[in-house]
């Protein structure tokens, strides 16, 4: 799935153009109202012999408004340009590599506004698909059974795309036990192609990032009146978006996965009553890309098949790793005893196991009947009696065919039931860690912008101050909104196999699930906006008035100050606004290292 430019540069153009048209209202230029002024003081001052420095003029708004103007700062465009290169410019290069493509150029927007509205919801949907894509392959890597580690491989893609999978019998047995179906798990695995570091990209990543050093290095030297050390750290978040997605891996393009889906399925066989002449599965398929009709609107995001959306499908896709998990596990565990797949008399003289080479479990081990597939998937077999130098039919151990305690206790297995459990092992943990992780990314980002603009004069929350403390709680909220609908949504879904009525529970759920849906989607996309107007205004020098210049919201209207005006800051807070810039580095390099940390280890 490439990224793809067009929404992130429409939505730009558009803020760009009305930020220009609110600036040529009652522009308020304070920096030539400041010199004007200043000039005005030190003339006075030179007529009385007194040696104040000018530096240290006050006014109140009333005087500055009635001096200035009261309308927002006036853009000095050779500024603009100056500071949009150096704090904004490089954050937008890297904008572009986050995997944004969507099939419809609408879903673009909103995934970008969204992505931007709700740093927390884009960081865990990456986190919770990196822990699941490593529980995923830690749970197979004990499973000694053809295919097992092409499975785990497949299962984890299909945390970008929406399935359904058959779970009546015989197709899923029939994937797992039927040696014609190798070519179907290689196939599927080999497709699992992903968007990688390549040399354009990693130019592009390492000149934001030394474009960002040498702004900051000229920052320190010349203590500039004005620096975007906020804008920074706002931004930060995308630096771990970027290199996430690169390490887990997204589509090239859209409908990779889909397209690959459709054609591993051409190759997948399933078992009928004659054991060497397994069919062709046509419909239903085993596994298959979920249709709009197969999903109710309650679980519409797991249709779209876009990196952001992957919270959506947080509990369905571990969910449906487990039943393959609990049918290969069975398999494995009877071929650990040397059962072949066709072990029983009804469907002719029971098969022998094939040795080979060391614990290699050979095609010929592995063809049976629709009823010896299913059995031999759905439950752990005893381990065959020998009789007189020949193996005794497992039909004649009935009833010792059932798994005893002291069998389970020796595989640590349960029955593979068809049916799944709702909430697969350890997937609250996941969403925990994966919800904390983005929220520390969040507030850490967010938060040490909040704090450089808090520290500066007007010292309280002020014109920027507020703005990024509002973004934060809109994108905090609208993350829990968004989990709060997958929640409901999967909370609603029948399991597979059964057909309960509809219940005033399930229908409130769906509700439920819409709700917070829409609400998240509303809060995101206008903080999305919100934020990117802030930027411009930052940038573009329009908090430089006299309301901004005065007025706090905790602390009321002070004097207004020219400090900052054609004078260089002083150190302390130069350094203080370093220091909140490097807290919201640190939040994006933990939240990065946290992607590499916990990998299951590689089969052997």
């Amino acid at each position: 799935m490439r990224p793809s430019p067009l929404a992130p540069t429409a939505t730009l153009l558009i803020v760009f153009l009305s930020v220009i048209h609110l600036t040529s209202v009652n522009a308020a230029d304070l920096n030539a109202c400041a010199t004007r002024l200043l000039a005005q003081q030190s003339a006075t001052q030179n007529a009385t012999n007194t040696t104040q420095s000018p530096s240290t003029l006050r006014i109140t708004l009333e005087q500055c408004r009635a001096e200035c103007g009261t309308g927002l700062g006036a853009v000095n465009w050779q500024d603009f340009s100056q500071n949009f290169g150096s704090w904004f410019l490089p954050w937008i290069s890297l904008m572009f590599q986050i995997p944004f493509g969507a099939e419809r150029p609408l879903d673009d927007v909103v995934s970008f506004l969204i992505t931007m509205g709700s740093p927390a919801l884009a960081a865990y949907s990456l986190q919770i698909t990196h822990l699941n894509r490593c529980w995923i392959t830690s749970a197979f890597l004990g499973v000694k059974y053809p295919n097992s580690d092409l499975a785990s491989t497949a299962l984890a893609a299909f945390h970008h795309i929406p399935i359904k999978i058959e779970y009546e019998p015989p197709f899923l047995h029939s994937l797992i036990a039927l040696s014609k179906n190798d070519e179907f798990w290689w196939q599927l695995a080999a497709a699992n192609k992903t968007r990688r570091w390549s040399i354009p990209l990693v130019m592009s990543f390492v000149l934001a990032i030394f474009s960002l050093i040498l702004t900051a290095a000229d920052s320190i030297t010349t203590r500039s009146g004005v620096s975007g050390y906020d804008i920074a750290a706002i931004w930060t978040f995308l630096l771990p978006l970027v290199i996430g997605w690169l390490h887990i891996g997204y589509e090239p393009e859209p409908s990779h996965l889909r397209n690959s889906l459709a054609a591993a399925n051409r190759n997948a066989w399933v078992a009928t009553e004659q054991r060497d002449y397994p069919t062709e599965m046509t419909s239903p398929m085993a596994i298959e890309f979920a249709e709009e009709e197969d999903v109710v609107l309650a679980r519409n995001d797991e249709l779209k098949p876009v990196p952001l959306f992957n919270y959506s499908r947080a509990f369905v896709t571990p969910m449906t790793a487990e039943v393959v998990l609990r049918l290969m596990k069975n398999a494995a565990a009877n071929a650990k005893q040397t059962i072949p797949v066709g072990n029983s008399v009804d469907a002719g003289p029971a098969l022998v196991w094939v040795r080979g080479g060391g614990e290699e479990i050979l095609p010929e081990n592995r063809v049976g009947t629709t009823d010896e597939v299913v059995e031999y998937c759905t439950r752990v077999l005893r381990r065959p009696k020998w009789n007189s130098g020949s193996i005794t039919p497992l039909a004649i151990q009935s009833p010792e065919m059932t798994v005893t305690t002291d069998t389970l206790l020796e595989y640590g297995l349960e029955y593979g039931l068809v049916t799944p459990s709702r909430w697969a092992p350890g997937i609250w943990k996941r969403v925990m860690v994966a919800s904390i992780l983005a929220l520390g990314l969040q507030w850490g980002t967010a938060g040490s912008a909040m704090s450089i603009s808090y520290l500066a004069p007007p010292t309280g929350l002020g014109c920027q101050a507020l703005p990024f403390l509002l973004y934060a709680l809109a994108g905090t909220m609208s993350f829990f909104l968004f989990l709060a609908s997958s929640i409901l949504g999967h909370m609603s879904r029948p399991l597979p196999g059964q057909a309960p009525p509809r219940s005033r529970t399930r229908t409130l759920q769906e509700a439920g699930a819409v709700i917070c849906r829409w609400s998240g989607k509303f809060v995101a996309i206008v903080s999305g906006i919100g934020i990117l107007l802030i930027c411009f205004f930052d940038v573009m020098g329009l908090f430089n008035n006299c309301f901004c210049s005065s007025t706090t919201f905790d602390n009321g209207t002070g004097l207004v100050t020219f400090s900052s005006f054609n004078f260089v800051l002083d150190s302390l807070t130069v350094w203080r606004q370093i220091g909140g810039f490097v807290i919201a580095l640190a939040a994006a390099v933990l939240f990065g290292i946290s992607m590499y940390m916990g990998l299951p280890a590689r089969r052997e």
